[in-house]
């Protein structure tokens, strides 16, 4: 009997030692999640492009051939998109086919297809042809298989008489000898007022006679 009662107390002691044990092992599991650092915040970094310039020109050209020119304050090329992103001011001079300089454009930012080569230009666009004709707009584009520019939205257009009309949608060739808009939505037979803030970026632009010759064209080709 002497034995007994010390055995009858261990076994009564085992079942809440090892409760003990696994209340505190479950306490101490958040707690060690909770305290795990996160990721440093340099890890998760953005894609870097594979080149990156300052202060230069690509070319567009077709056949060894000068179609537009962009000069930018800043490029950042991805190989695997195929695209080339400019910013800090870009201008884009477009080309006759005697490589004749013909318009001018110029804008906040934009990017160009190395695969179509078509340029996307973006804030504060204007653009400015020898014929005479400016455009006003926050986006235009180019592209190079039909040799047209382009807005799909608003645009305020110059005549080379000085007559102003307000539209949505824009096309045109880079000379804009021809072009339309597309949603006409007002015209004034007096040249608009060009000191407001959306219309102080105006390149100034001449004539160009003198031709590009394709053996100074680098860059992009098809």
């Amino acid at each position: 009997m002497i034995l007994r009662t010390p055995r009858l107390f261990c076994c009564r002691r085992r079942p809440g030692l090892a409760l003990l044990v696994a209340l505190a092992l479950l306490a101490a599991a958040p707690a060690c999640q909770k305290h795990k650092p996160d990721a440093p915040v340099e890890e998760q970094q953005e894609e870097q492009p594979d080149q990156e310039g300052w202060n230069s020109t690509v070319h567009a050209t077709k056949n060894g051939r000068p179609e537009a020119i962009v000069t930018y304050g800043h490029m950042k090329r991805f190989n695997n998109r195929k695209k080339v992103y400019f910013d800090e001011g870009v201008k884009v001079d477009f080309y006759d086919p005697e490589g004749r300089m013909r318009s001018r454009l110029e804008a906040e930012n934009g990017e160009m297809n190395e695969s179509t080569n078509d340029i996307m230009a973006r804030g504060s666009v204007v653009v400015v042809s020898d014929t005479g004709i400016t455009v006003f707009s926050e986006s235009l584009g180019y592209r190079q298989a039909t040799g047209k520019i382009y807005s799909d939205v608003d645009v305020v257009l110059i005549s080379d008489k000085g007559d102003t009309l307000y539209g949505r949608g824009f096309e045109s060739d880079t000379r804009m000898r021809n072009w339309r808009i597309r949603a006409l939505s007002g015209a004034s037979h007096a040249r608009i007022d060009l000191s407001g803030e959306r219309f102080k970026r105006r390149p100034s632009f001449k004539p160009d006679s003198s031709a590009v010759r394709p053996g100074d064209s680098t860059g992009v080709r098809r």
